[in-house]
């Protein structure tokens, strides 16, 4: 993974610059761009894709909203919210978004996501999730990133079991929020990391490889 975070992609015929944060193996993670509103509606609009958020499904409109939103993140002091967009090496297209919110001290941080369904089960939200996890502790030097999913979404449970965050508990009933056109309590998972656990990892990880 490439940590750099003053490389940009120009694509052929477009005036926009892409703010690469990190590259991984298959995927590249940039800055939001005006020109993202269709690839974002594309997911952010369709009920499957949102149903375990507490948002959505969105309108072009909140998309359009969502995207000045980001772009006004990008160049707030000190910024918060790092809400990126992740694209495909191979062909530039954006898939998804990965995230990470900043509590007001900088200390820590939430680890969110989500994937265009068309990509489901081919590993880009681990992937992704992993990069964020090394930008936020190596980057952001975090103390550490937390994240959290409906007990009933195991898709995501898995990204957060695989880049290895460990379970800190289950809050039964916890959260009032729409699921499945319904308005409903739900109960919530919760995953962390600190910044310790995961340079452990990593240098054991390295060690192995040598």
């Amino acid at each position: 993974m490439n940590g750099n975070n003053d490389e940009s992609l120009i694509r052929d015929g477009e005036t926009a610059i892409d703010f690469i944060l990190f590259e991984t193996e298959r995927l590249y993670v940039r800055e939001f761009n005006i020109d993202d509103v269709e690839a974002v509606f594309a997911y952010a609009g369709d009920a499957e894709n949102t149903i375990y958020m507490t948002w959505g499904p969105d309108s072009r409109d909140d998309v359009v909203n969502f995207i000045h939103s980001r772009l006004a993140h990008q160049i707030s002091s000190p910024r918060k919210a790092f809400d990126l967009a992740v694209c495909l090496k191979e062909t530039g297209e954006l898939i998804g978004a990965v995230g990470l919110y900043l509590t007001d001290d900088r200390e820590q941080a939430e680890l969110g996501y989500i994937f265009n369904k068309r990509f489901w089960k081919n590993g880009y939200a681990a992937e992704a999730a992993a990069g964020m996890l090394r930008f936020g502790f190596l980057c952001l030097d975090l103390h550490r990133i937390y994240a959290r999913c409906d007990s009933e979404n195991r898709d995501s449970e898995r990204v957060m079991k695989r880049i290895g965050m460990r379970r800190e508990g289950e809050m039964k009933s916890s959260i009032h929020t729409r699921v499945r056109g319904r308005l409903q309590w739900r109960s919530v998972k919760h995953y962390a990391m600190l910044r310790r656990e995961y340079l452990k990892a990593l240098v054991e990880s390295e060690a192995s490889a040598s």
